[in-house]
């Protein structure tokens, strides 16, 4: 693939959603589920924490293998959109994280958000995914597709 045809890409074929599974199931796997589990003591929290991580990342395989077309990008886009909005919930109810987020309800209107940039690449890659399902929701639209359905019309 010649920099020409990169750049003629357009958004719905760079998300691909059977491609960001994979981008997010593996650094999910090997951050979230593999190493936490390896340095966690078996009756900790955080020991639970990332075998739930393991089990998102069944999830995520479970979708890339066993399904395809449109199934496969409303899965995508409903399961990475509940993580992603788990995700923020569990950021704004952590007082660790240090998530603030404060408005000037008087002119001139100044909003002010923060959060841990630690955060920031789970949320990227999770919301990227949703976005990707999102894109990806009804399909793709061919004209073999429309002109398959559509029924012959008999000439006489």
């Amino acid at each position: 693939m010649n920099l020409k045809q990169i750049l003629d890409l357009d958004i719905r074929s760079i998300l691909n959603p059977k491609i960001w599974l994979i981008i997010v199931a593996i650094p999910h796997t090997l951050f979230g589920g593999l190493v936490p589990l390896m340095q966690a003591d078996m009756d900790s929290s955080y020991f639970t924490s990332a075998s739930f991580g393991l089990l998102n990342t069944v999830v995520l395989l479970s979708i890339y293998f066993f399904t395809e077309g449109t199934s496969l990008s409303r899965m995508t886009a409903v399961v990475s959109g509940a993580v992603f909005i788990w995700l923020i919930a569990m950021i704004a109810m952590t007082p660790g994280d240090s998530f603030e987020f404060s408005a000037e309800l008087a002119p001139p209107f100044l909003y002010k958000f923060n959060f841990d940039v630690e955060l920031a690449p789970p949320l990227l890659l999770w919301g990227l995914l949703a976005l990707s399902g999102l894109l990806h929701w009804n399909g793709p639209q061919e004209e073999s597709e429309a002109s398959e359905e559509a029924p012959a019309i008999p000439s006489n």
